[in-house]
């Protein structure tokens, strides 16, 4: 369930022993603890809400928490943080767990207790009993992120409600630049709306000088100068990332991304899908497709194979210690900018 359908049933008082929180929307997983603490006042939350971190609490421990009567009080809330032993992840230093004294609990929870696990990770191991068992057992609540059409509303919504209007360029921009990232759009908003304090109306150039690039953003304008025959642009901005500190294996892989994008959108293009369309299936924002189709207006399909094909070589020949990497990059900027 949405946080809006958990809202609805907490009002109407319909209240599971027994929650699954997955997806790692940081602004929906500090909702949906908020709404958890507040069935308490804050005196009963003092004597009946415990908060468990996995990676250090052994199971035992949460598990006697979630089985104890409430003290003074009708309900106990429990939180349980990091339940690593539901992923595939190999994580240090952390206590070893048995997940089937998790198992035994969720078939029989406490009833006097709301037990609420964060599984906030990209992904769980649903070969895993534990997880399986947890998904049949437990009520699930998504904290997923957004996709693109219903952030675009939430973001102009959210503004709207703070009295500002934004562009629709900028809010695309927006969105790209915190890589559709509604916690990260939550922590930009506050100062684009300062700065529009007048005006009331976030532009373009607003969300260009505020918001912080990502160095992808950084790489993409390389692509731009590469693909434009911009030499001297492209190693000015070359420099800038070895001055950074920024590995040439690292801008390797970004661009080999970028150009695989680029192929994709123009191969989809040609054959007629919209922007929309081709976002959608791509799986990537419509603000970064319509970017990428600008990029490589200019350029054929063949020009973009070869230059594909010779960011994969240089990969290749990188990794394999064929030559000084950062070489190997300025040659290969020399030979197509």
């Amino acid at each position: 369930m949405k946080i809006t359908e958990l809202k609805q049933k907490l009002n109407n008082k319909s209240v599971d022993n027994l929650y699954l929180v997955t997806g790692n929307e940081q602004v929906f997983i500090k909702q949906i603890q908020n709404i958890f603490k507040n069935l308490m006042s804050p005196e009963e939350r003092d004597m009946n809400f415990s908060n468990f971190d996995l990676e250090e609490a052994p199971l035992d421990d949460m598990i006697n928490e979630a089985i104890s009567a409430p003290f003074f009080g009708e309900k106990r809330v429990v939180f349980a943080n990091h339940p690593y032993f539901m992923t595939s992840q190999k994580v240090k230093n952390t206590v070893d767990q048995n997940p089937d004294l998790l198992i035994r609990y969720a078939q029989n929870p406490t009833p006097s207790t709301i037990l609420v696990i964060f599984a906030t990770y990209d992904k769980l191991d649903s070969r895993k009993k534990v997880v399986k068992q947890l998904k049949k057992l437990a009520t699930n609540i998504d904290a997923s992120q957004m996709d693109s059409h219903l952030l675009v509303r939430t973001t102009r919504d959210e503004l709207q409600k703070d009295g500002y209007q934004i562009d629709q360029d900028a809010l695309e921009m927006l969105i790209n630049k915190t890589k559709s990232n509604y916690s990260q759009i939550i922590n930009q908003k506050s100062k684009l709306e300062l700065y529009a304090l007048k005006s009331k109306k976030i532009d373009l150039k607003a969300v260009s000088e505020l918001v912080p690039q990502s160095l992808d953003d950084d790489v993409f304008d390389l692509m731009n100068q590469i693909l434009a025959q911009n030499v001297y642009q492209a190693e000015e901005l070359y420099h800038q990332f070895l001055l950074q500190k920024i590995d040439p294996i690292l801008l390797v892989a970004i661009i080999m991304s970028q150009l695989r994008i680029l192929i994709q959108t123009k191969v989809l293009s040609a054959r007629g899908l919209t922007e929309g369309t081709i976002a959608k299936n791509l799986k990537v924002n419509p603000y970064r497709v319509k970017m990428t189709l600008k990029q490589g207006r200019n350029m054929k399909i063949e020009q973009l194979t070869e230059m594909y094909d010779a960011i994969v070589n240089l990969d290749y020949q990188i990794k394999s210690g064929q030559g000084d990497k950062e070489l190997l990059f300025d040659l290969f900027i020399a030979k197509y900018a």
